[in-house]
């Protein structure tokens, strides 16, 4: 980032220099007007009040001199000056992108929503400056943001910050029909490259988790007074041949070793995705408890015979 400049440094330098450099981070950020730039230089101190806006015009015109595609100030602008093209652009390929992909892989399963915002940034601001339009939608198509509204995701990501009740419309995967909902907000989690909201059904009072993609617009935010708990299902299980960075925030290695397996306890969200995650680990998975939840396991795994063999 640049800080305001001191007089002194300034004598050592060429302001003209400085400001071109300035004036590009500004464009590259945002069209900008005289004005914009000019406010801009005066906080930077690299420009006096009473300074004419000809020296803005020089800078303008110093950086097309060097390369750079800027257009006019004029109407069809809002009167503001745009970058349309500069030479300063990154020069990566799909290759290298394929390597930020499949180190971002290794990150995002287990990153929070937070995390995996910060990425979605991230990718955004260095696509901006990568010169082949195909290696730049590859490197924005590494974000599992990408599919998702903006605005859901910051609404939503406030409600579960605050831990208040979100009302919302959403598309139920069985009927297809549009519902109203409101939700005890928790959690955002990412699963198999979706993400899900978690929280307690007000309703109901019943956990539950909702595909963000689903969720077609946000109606209204809310505290409640209301006081709303949810009793994990809890799973313990043993695990052989498998790798400790597999595990989940809410999967916790009790004992064991690499030799003999781990014994791991689950506390899941709701018994649906107990299911799912212990039907994932397939037959290097053995439950130990609870009774109930194991015999469930063998009356899913029976039905899924069943259909398997008409």
């Amino acid at each position: 980032m640049i800080g305001k400049a001191e007089k002194d440094d300034l004598n050592q330098i060429s302001l003209t220099g400085i400001r071109s450099l300035i004036l590009l981070k500004l464009l590259i950020e945002a069209p900008r007007s005289l004005e914009d730039i000019r406010k801009a230089f005066i906080e930077y101190n690299i420009m006096l009040d009473k300074n004419s806006d000809d020296i803005l015009r020089i800078d303008i015109n110093t950086l097309r001199k060097i390369g750079c595609d800027i257009s006019r100030a004029d109407h069809r602008t809002n009167n503001k000056y745009v970058l349309i093209n500069h030479p300063f652009k990154i020069d990566i390929n799909n290759d290298e992108v394929n390597v930020v992909k499949r180190v971002f892989n290794k990150i995002k399963e287990n990153a929070d929503i937070s995390t995996l915002t910060l990425y979605d940034n991230l990718f955004k601001k260095i696509a901006t400056h990568i010169a082949d339009d195909k290696v730049r939608e590859s490197l924005l198509g590494i974000s599992p943001l990408k599919k998702y509204s903006s605005q859901i995701l910051d609404e939503l990501r406030t409600v579960c910050d605050q831990k208040t009740v979100v009302k919302l419309v959403y598309k139920t995967p069985t009927t297809n029909t549009e519902t109203e909902k409101e939700i005890f907000a928790d959690n955002i989690k990412l699963q198999n490259d979706k993400l899900y909201l978690y929280g307690v059904d007000k309703q109901s009072n019943q956990p539950v988790y909702l595909n963000i993609k689903r969720i077609l617009r946000i109606i209204s935010k809310y505290e409640s007074d209301e006081l709303y708990t949810t009793q994990p299902v809890i799973v313990r299980f043993k695990l052989t041949e498998f790798g400790v960075l597999g595990l989940t925030d809410d999967e916790k290695i009790e004992s064991g070793d690499k030799s003999n397996g781990f014994v791991i306890c689950g506390k899941y969200h709701n018994r649906f995705i107990a299911v799912q995650r212990i039907l994932s680990f397939g037959a290097k998975c053995t439950i130990i408890e609870p009774e109930d939840f194991k015999e469930h396991i063998i009356q899913v795994l029976k039905k899924m015979k069943e259909v398997y063999n008409g």
